[in-house]
């Protein structure tokens, strides 16, 4: 499955509803690894979790504001003509408050932009997740490819070490080529044990991603030796702007501007107003009672709410500028290093890599001849295998690279179906 298809359901949340799959048996592909992280990541969780609690305050916002519902008991208990009930004055009101100036209206788009500001949150957290576990199984296949270079290593110099044996014990070859030859067995040795772990860290690592504390995974299966093309970089820099990051900036700028119409409409006093019951139990009557108020000074907080808000989306924009050319400047420097990393790997894979199996493969005819010494057998051996260390560097480095760029230019309308 293509990188960028893998990211692009990422960020559709597609891989929500993909079972917990996976059995020590069983090989791992990487859109099954990205899957798994997906459906197992807390940090997916905690953002779906929050986004549910904006969308609940947003609701609770939009309404309209409540009836208030109250009474008052006067002239009672006192004293001379008002001792008693006798002359109580009893009161029963309803009231609201006349909301002016759009503030429901103001709320209420408030509300939708914290909402849109959250889903694009939850987008860049899932492509965050995505693109770290996409890393972490290329790592796992890297690491397998060292491993059995590092065991075919050991194998090459076990096989010198027999043949040098021989050749000594035939007094062809100084005793000292014997001692080289165990040393170099030695090291290959150490080279393998340093592969293991560090393919058994790379597994474990790669098993967090989805919550497991050993690896429940046979081998991560990937096409390792196929190195994707790259759109071009002007392609990829028209993507930046609609990517989930730059998308924040506009969805804050969104949320900064509501606020602010927040502030504008309260310049606006509200009016409360309450109409009620009054009965008067001297006389046994009773009345309509009306009353209204408002507060003052609204419109000075209003200003000052309305000059921060200013503030904030000035600073806003100036950050936004800021990351476009940081992002423009790491797309640039990354679309350089994939160049040269597909550069480097193919030089050492189609040149390099087979001058070094000719090389050897003369060295090696050569000593059995007793036309080469030891020392130049060790040699051919050692530039062979550290041609194809360096060749899976190469390829792990373009690999990874890959996925930094799909994630810088991963962009937001990807996810339409």
């Amino acid at each position: 499955m293509n990188l960028r298809c893998l990211l692009v359901l990422a960020m559709a949340g597609a891989f929500g509803a993909v079972p917990l799959s996976g059995r020590a048996a069983e090989p791992l592909r990487l859109q099954d690894a990205i899957a798994r992280a997906l459906a197992g990541s807390p940090t997916v969780i905690a953002e779906q979790a929050h986004l549910q609690a904006i969308q609940a305050k947003a609701q609770r916002e939009a309404l309209p504001t409540p009836y208030t519902v109250g009474g008052d008991l006067e002239n009672v208990v006192g004293t001379g003509a008002l001792s008693g009930f006798s002359s109580a004055e009893t009161t029963l009101r309803i009231g609201r408050v006349l909301e002016l100036g759009g503030k429901r209206q103001a709320r209420e788009a408030l509300g939708a932009a914290e909402v849109g500001q959250q889903q694009n949150q939850a987008e860049v957290a899932r492509i965050e997740i995505a693109s770290r576990t996409a890393t972490r199984f290329i790592e796992v296949v890297a690491d397998q490819r060292r491993l059995a270079f590092a065991q075919d290593r050991v194998k090459q110099a076990e096989r010198t070490r027999r043949e040098v044996a021989t050749w000594v014990a035939a007094a062809r070859n100084p005793e000292s080529d014997l001692r080289a030859a165990e040393i170099a067995v030695a090291e290959a040795e150490l080279k393998r044990e340093h592969a293991e772990h560090e393919l058994l860290s790379a597994r474990m690592t790669l098993a967090s991603s989805w919550g497991s504390i050993e690896p429940d995974f046979s081998t991560a299966v990937g096409e390792f030796d196929a190195l994707p093309p790259v759109e071009p970089f002007e392609y990829l820099v028209a993507r930046l702007p609609a990517t989930p990051e730059q998308r924040a900036n506009l969805l804050e700028a969104e949320t900064i501007a509501a606020r602010r119409r927040v502030a504008q409409a309260a310049a606006k006093p509200d009016i409360t107003v309450s109409l009620g019951v009054r009965r008067l139990q001297a006389l046994g009557d009773q009345g309509l009672v009306l009353s209204a108020s408002m507060p003052l000074g609204n419109r000075k907080r209003s200003a000052f709410s309305v000059a921060e808000a200013d503030a904030q989306l000035a600073a806003l924009s100036a950050r936004r500028d800021a990351t476009r050319y940081e992002r423009h400047q790491e797309l640039f420097e990354r679309y350089q290093e994939l160049g040269h990393a597909r550069l480097e790997t193919d030089t050492l894979r189609k040149s390099m890599i087979p001058k070094a199996e000719q090389a050897l493969a003369f060295t090696r005819r050569g000593f059995e001849a007793g036309n080469f010494s030891f020392l130049a057998l060790a040699q051919a051996q050692r530039t062979l295998f550290e041609l194809r260390e360096r060749s899976t560097e190469a390829a792990a480095r373009y690999h990874t690279l890959l996925v930094e760029v799909e994630r810088l230019t991963a962009a937001a309308q990807d996810t339409t179906p």
